[in-house]
């Protein structure tokens, strides 16, 4: 993995987190494309997968690939409203970025047997939902979900992906995933870079929002927890295994560290708040984990 110039603001914080010039270089160097892997390469170390894990498996990737196309417009935004010229090439680069992970994990689902039309339907009516939303380009849409995407990439990173690599060997899907974690480890540095900036005012942090916003919002805000159940119960074995207690810490322990990577982060409400929420979550899967084990999980 590539490492990037990560310190911390030291004095009156006038110093950033990261590096711009070297991520810039670095972005621009490791950039990959989706077609120089074989995807017709026959799957490798899944013979013990039963048809129940494979499908299961391929719905959490093409599910995955459907929060990476999210993940894909909030740096969109990002490169929109960012205020230093260096940041906004950064952000595009990474909106290229998720969109190849996106296409890479379809195409990995794709050599387990399912495609995006075997998601629930429900998870693929909240996407499309979900899509009309970006249309709007506003700084309070770029507001909440920068605030929030470093909690998505933490969970990507430390719950979903370790889960795919343990359950299949395959020197491909090996690969993509490595390439995977270099780009997120840029990403999350800039994910740090960004709270700091907010939490220490040097970028402009609007919350003001219009009608259009609360429209687009009421739109999307019933049909989230139904996307989600519907995937979560079509996956219910791997959910099982994904949000295992020592999994839950361990990442849970990653989110509490934000503030060493950025230490004006919690003197940014807006993550603050999302933090708050995600604690709750968080108690939520403990409580459901403790259920579980105790009825005995089938």
């Amino acid at each position: 993995m590539s490492s990037v110039s990560v310190v911390e603001s030291k004095g009156n914080g006038s110093r950033d987190v990261v590096d711009l010039d070297r991520m810039l270089r670095i972005t621009r160097e490791t950039q990959w494309s989706v077609h120089q892997f074989d995807w017709d390469r026959p799957l490798e170390g899944a013979d013990d997968l039963s048809s129940r894990e494979r499908k299961e498996l391929g719905l959490m990737l093409v599910f995955t690939a459907g929060l990476e196309y999210q993940a894909a417009e909030i740096f969109r935004l990002c490169a929109r409203y960012v205020g230093d010229s260096r940041a906004k090439q950064i952000y595009e680069y990474f909106y290229v970025d998720e969109m190849r992970h996106a296409r890479s994990e379809i195409a990995m689902a794709k050599r387990l047997g399912v495609s995006w039309q075997d998601m629930p339907l429900l998870t693929r009516l909240n996407f499309r939902a979900i899509r009309h939303i970006w249309q709007s380009q506003s700084r309070f849409l770029h507001e909440v979900t920068a605030s929030q995407i470093v909690l998505f990439e933490i969970g990507l990173d430390g719950l979903l992906i370790p889960l795919l690599k343990e359950k299949v060997k395959d020197s491909l899907q090996d690969e993509v995933f490595r390439r995977i974690d270099v780009d997120e480890s840029h990403h999350l540095a800039m994910d740090y870079w960004l709270l700091d900036r907010k939490g220490k005012k040097s970028e402009k942090a609007d919350l003001k929002f219009g009608i259009s916003d609360l429209m687009e919002l009421a739109i999307v805000a019933p049909l989230a927890p139904l996307g989600l159940w519907a995937i979560a119960r079509a996956t219910r074995h791997m959910q099982a295994e994904m949000f295992q207690p020592e999994r839950i810490r361990i990442y849970w322990d990653r989110v509490k560290s934000v503030p060493s990577k950025a230490p004006h982060a919690m003197d940014y409400g807006v993550f603050r708040r999302g933090l708050r929420g995600q604690k709750v979550f968080m108690n939520f899967l403990r409580w459901a984990a403790a259920n579980k084990k105790q009825r005995g999980y089938k």
